[in-house]
């Protein structure tokens, strides 16, 4: 009788000893991670744009013209899917989006004009994009303290820049074999593979209690009277303008200043070290602050920039892209971690989709840059500018000061 009772309760302890289980915070990190990997395939838009002048003949300007479209329409849309983000939660908002991601693709697979694909890829993507990417890093960073937030926005943006350096050999054999059946395949996968993971997503238990009992501002216009916005947004705008001029334009650069013809190589890099980058600052930014981190990654971008001016060689040019790609991929890093930083966790999806419209204007540069390369021939006008702008921004970093904790303009 004795044996049996010690036997029951040895059971009964084993059955009751609590299992291992994974921090809730942890899973939505990893299928945010997953979602920005599936739509950050537009980090390869260069080898689509390949496809589409070779295949159909298009000119550089009017391959770079959608991408231009979706990174002004993802700016804008930004803005009302972080509010919907703030007020309905994530998990709705990513759901919606992996259908005008989706869409995106295959509705321009059946309209492969440069005005069609400017409006529907461009539009769609951008709204897609906005609705995923304004909603995974919120809702990640929600679920942990200010010492970790630089470290779980580099984590989660980590699967962007990670998305083309993995799939740019899948996307250039797919573009290969037409460019119509690479956007079909392409949609499909992106509707599949986010609508799955979105279901992982989701904010905190209390946090919309929590956020309500904070201060806050109470209109979303009250954000423009900060000075530290305005120049957070040039320096998104200028910053992030050079990054996906070299996204836009990278398979091209590559081959008329080294005469490199596997340019889909030099995509993969970027995009290696783009992912890279993004964990990089997150640990950057909370070692040293956000204000001397950007210093830092606007400073390097500007002096390699002006190396790039001179290089011929496909190796040190795979080297720069190398480098332009850690520091880009930085940037999306260092300014959510300082939206957060300046001005709080309540309305952060609104907060930063304002001071992300900067892409928005940022999206001019690429056609600007497509222009200047029809009427020089090469990309040095384009380097010039470029240089010019990010060091506008290194000045403004240095300027650039944290508000008051009353969230008072002065």
């Amino acid at each position: 009788m004795g044996r049996e009772m010690k036997t029951i309760d040895s059971h009964v302890l084993k059955r009751e000893k609590p299992r291992w289980q994974m921090y809730p915070g942890w899973k939505v990190v990893i299928a945010g991670t997953g979602i920005n990997f599936l739509f950050g395939v537009s980090y390869a838009w260069s080898i689509f744009a390949s496809g589409l002048s070779r295949q159909l003949g298009w000119s550089q300007t009017q391959a770079a013209f959608p991408y231009t479209v979706f990174v002004f329409c993802y700016a804008v849309a930004m803005v009302l899917t972080g509010r919907m983000q703030d007020k309905l939660g994530p998990r709705q908002v990513i759901f919606t989006g992996s259908f005008f991601l989706s869409g995106a693709f295959i509705l321009s697979s059946l309209f492969l004009t440069p005005h069609g694909v400017a409006i529907i890829w461009g539009l769609f993507y951008g709204i897609g994009v906005a609705c995923c990417y304004g909603s995974v890093t919120p809702a990640a960073l929600k679920w942990f303290p200010p010492q970790r937030k630089g470290l779980v926005t580099g984590i989660v943006v980590t699967g962007v820049g990670l998305s083309a350096f993995i799939m740019a050999p899948a996307v250039n054999l797919l573009v290969g074999q037409g460019i119509q059946k690479a956007f079909l395949i392409v949609g499909l996968v992106l509707l599949v593979g986010i609508s799955l993971m979105s279901r992982l997503i989701s904010n905190p238990p209390g946090t919309g209690q929590e956020i309500n009992s904070q201060e806050k501002m109470e209109r979303w216009h009250d954000l423009l009277r900060f000075p530290q916005f305005y120049m957070l947004w040039i320096m998104f705008c200028f910053t992030t303008g050079t990054g996906i001029t070299f996204v836009t334009h990278l398979n091209r650069i590559v081959e008329i200043h080294t005469a490199f013809e596997k340019g889909y190589i030099m995509v993969a890099l970027f995009a290696f070290f783009n992912a890279a980058g993004r964990l990089a600052a997150g640990f950057l930014s909370d070692l040293v602050g956000c204000g001397r981190a950007m210093t830092l990654v606007f400073s390097i971008t500007t002096l390699t920039l002006f190396f790039v001016l001179y290089i011929k060689s496909p190796v040190l040019m795979g080297l720069a892209i190398s480098v332009l790609g850690l520091t880009y991929g930085g940037l999306y890093s260092l300014f959510p971690a300082t939206t957060v930083s300046y001005f709080g966790e309540a309305n952060f999806g609104l907060n930063f989709g304002l001071i992300f419209t900067g892409l928005g204007a940022g999206g001019l540069f690429p056609l600007l840059v497509g222009y200047l390369f029809e009427l020089k021939g090469d990309f040095k006008a384009a380097f010039i500018l470029l240089i010019a702008i990010c060091l506008v921004a290194t000045v403004l970093s240095l300027m650039v000061k944290s508000p008051s904790a009353s969230h008072k303009a002065p």
